[in-house]
């Protein structure tokens, strides 16, 4: 096992900070090799061993090559109409079924050589066979976007205006939150709850760490939904559309994507058995409360608490 590179910016116990580890694990596999992923106890910083990059200038390399590979990927085009005439179409993960069976089905019989991760990232964003009140189709519960906001269409402007520079921020810190990029609402330290503001949180724009958000949605695929019924299930998320929870596993040994994927999607991940978690190699267990109030234009995670 080569020695690792601990990305000391991300942390573990925060969703974004877990996200993005998982995004970066994302590019260094599919760019070759077997790049594997661990948590140093404790602090739980995220260390990428057996990666074919030998420091941290070949890693930022990597991942900023990496974004040049998104600019026409087929998973980031789903645009529709919301009815309205002339309207502009919405850039958002909220369809008619059948426009995203219709864009699945495209996605499925490319030729692209990107299919496979064009299809991974469609398999994070929604399912067709689960729908909201309005008859469309129902997103991940980590879709926290609303009213004006477009996930799509935020992630494409991130793409578009990440640089390398955000990147090392990220990953090496320290977060400074000084650029106005679009936040995708995973930074469980920054949530804006307007009951606890002597302000409107939708007036004012938020500052984030937009190469933690890009690398946090690169990492997105891991994060799967599937049709329960009439209803849809995120991976790591249970409860309430408006007040549920997203919990996450952190472990100590370098685990390979395939088997990190695994392990993200075991159920029940806040209520296994410690003995359990540590036959796994677990080494710890996170969760984050979802909170959609209804004062508030976008969704927000709580601070973290171990399980």
């Amino acid at each position: 096992m080569t020695p690792g590179i601990v990305l000391t910016g991300l942390d573990g116990s925060n969703p974004l900070g877990f996200l993005a580890a998982l995004g970066v694990l994302n590019v260094l596999a599919d760019t070759g090799g077997a790049p594997k992923l661990a948590w140093r106890s404790g602090d739980w910083r995220p260390t990428i061993v057996d990666a074919e990059v030998a420091d941290r200038e070949a890693l930022l390399a990597r991942l900023h090559e990496d974004l040049g590979t998104w600019s026409d990927d087929a998973c980031l085009a789903l645009k529709y109409s919301k009815g309205e005439k002339r309207a502009k179409p919405a850039w958002d993960l909220k369809p008619p079924p059948e426009k995203f069976r219709s864009y699945l089905k495209q996605l499925v019989a490319a030729s692209d050589p990107r299919r496979r991760r064009s299809v991974d990232f469609a398999a994070a964003f929604a399912t067709e066979t689960a729908q909201d009140n309005n008859g469309n189709t129902k997103p991940t519960a980590l879709h926290f976007t609303a009213g004006n906001q477009q996930f799509l269409s935020m992630v494409a402007k991130l793409r578009d205006l990440v640089t390398r520079n955000d990147f090392e921020e990220a990953l090496f810190g320290p977060w400074r939150y000084e650029r106005v990029l679009p936040v995708l609402g995973w930074d469980c330290s920054a949530a804006r709850i307007y009951a606890l503001r002597a302000d409107d949180p939708s007036k004012s724009k938020r500052r984030g760490i937009p190469g933690a958000d890009w690398l946090a949605f690169r990492g997105l695929s891991f994060i799967r939904v599937a049709p329960v019924g009439k209803q849809v299930e995120t991976t790591g998320c249970s409860g309430s559309w408006k007040t549920g929870t997203f919990s996450w596993p952190l472990w100590g040994v370098g685990l390979t994507r395939d088997s990190v994927q695994v392990l993200v999607q075991m159920a029940d991940l806040s209520t296994l058995p410690e003995a359990h978690r540590r036959a796994r190699g677990i080494s710890a267990v996170f969760t984050s409360g979802i909170l959609r109030p209804d004062d508030a234009v976008y969704g927000s995670l709580t601070p973290a608490i171990a399980v």
